[in-house]
């Protein structure tokens, strides 16, 4: 019978800060990418069923608002993990 060594407790490969933070970073925007849009299609949702017209104009421009903050937060991720 073979006498094999067997390692108790091996050792995870540590990462740089700087990667942790990316990577910290990176699950963090994706989280606000995500409420960008729920949120938005919430101000879309409440523009089609609201009566009166200033208050539909006021949730279609926060809906664009919303729209384009999450295509800039986006840009931003795509840009961070191409790093």
């Amino acid at each position: 019978m073979r006498n094999v060594m067997v390692t108790p407790n091996p050792r995870l490969r540590e990462q740089d800060p700087i990667t942790i933070q990316k990577t910290k970073e990176g699950a963090y925007v994706v989280k606000l990418i995500s409420e960008a849009q729920i949120a938005a299609r919430k101000c879309e949702f409440y523009s089609g069923i609201a009566t009166d017209k200033e208050v539909a104009d006021f949730f279609n421009n926060e809906s664009d608002t919303l729209v384009k903050s999450a295509r800039l937060l986006q840009d931003y991720y795509e840009r961070l993990t191409m790093e």
